[in-house]
């Protein structure tokens, strides 16, 4: 029997399958099968589990239509947790992506990550919002990160607004997350739009490492920040010294299942 389990990082859900459960099958065409949300688990990606070591595990992420990208803030906080869950790693170890390494530590109140992350923020480029040209931040850190500021992110046609600004010529052939932003009554308010999914998800936890990046640089946030996902869950991102980054927030398992007969 083959099983796969559920888990989700602030609404932001992942299939976690063992890599050695999944022998030779192709990761990218289970993800195909397993992610969607009429005929299959539905969620918003698959990740492969490998252990190298007591302390270490290696993960591989992949989108719902079967592509591969190098690595993801909340899912790799849910791996963290399945890891510890099944008694493959202490609560402190380390995670092996396809951007490095990443320490994790595994408490009663979530799962927090810490990074040395290397970002560019450039705040040139001009994006239309509604009828409205705008500046916004692009963020580098390995995977492209729109931001856009906003006086809301309570809009009622949020996919139509973001999907063109995915694919703004500006951002390259692979486009960008987009993400709305607004700073409200001393809140911090995150809406993404994620590429692979190619729409909505509940929380993004390299989205908000990013919008943290744009805000710390245009001196709106000091060295902490406190998101509000779409959700409802909250994410934490701390600038510690030495460059390294924390995320911090809720990973919990939802339910474990079995593969379809055809990918056993």
């Amino acid at each position: 029997m083959s099983l796969f389990s559920k888990y989700s990082g602030a609404g932001n859900d992942f299939v976690i399958v063992r890599g050695e459960e999944l022998g030779l099958r192709d990761a990218g065409a289970l993800a195909a099968v397993l992610c969607p949300r009429a005929t299959g688990v539905g969620v918003d990606g698959l990740i492969t589990v490998r252990s190298l070591s007591e302390a270490l595990v290696r993960l591989r992420f992949f989108n719902p239509d079967g592509s591969e990208f190098s690595t993801c803030g909340n899912g790799s906080r849910c791996a963290a947790r399945y890891a510890v869950d099944r008694g493959l790693v202490p609560a402190e170890h380390m995670l092996v992506t396809d951007d490095g390494e990443i320490l994790a530590r595994a408490g009663d109140d979530g799962v927090a990550l810490e990074y040395a992350l290397d970002a560019r923020v450039d705040r040139e480029i001009l994006v239309r919002v509604g009828v409205e040209d705008q500046a916004a931040w692009l963020v580098q850190m390995g995977t492209a990160h729109l931001v856009v500021p906003a006086s809301s992110v309570k809009v009622d046609d949020f996919d139509e607004l973001c999907r063109p600004l995915r694919w703004m010529e500006e951002l390259g052939d692979d486009g960008a997350n987009v993400h709305l932003v607004s700073r409200e009554d001393g809140a911090t308010f995150i809406r993404t739009f994620e590429r692979g999914v190619e729409g909505e998800t509940q929380a993004c936890g390299s989205g908000c490492m990013a919008v943290a990046f744009a805000l710390r640089a245009a001196g709106e946030i000091g060295e902490r920040v406190e998101f509000i996902t779409r959700s409802g869950a909250t994410l934490m991102v701390e600038f510690l010294e030495a460059g390294r980054i924390r995320l911090t927030g809720p990973a919990v398992f939802i339910f474990d299942g079995v593969f379809p007969e055809a990918m056993r």
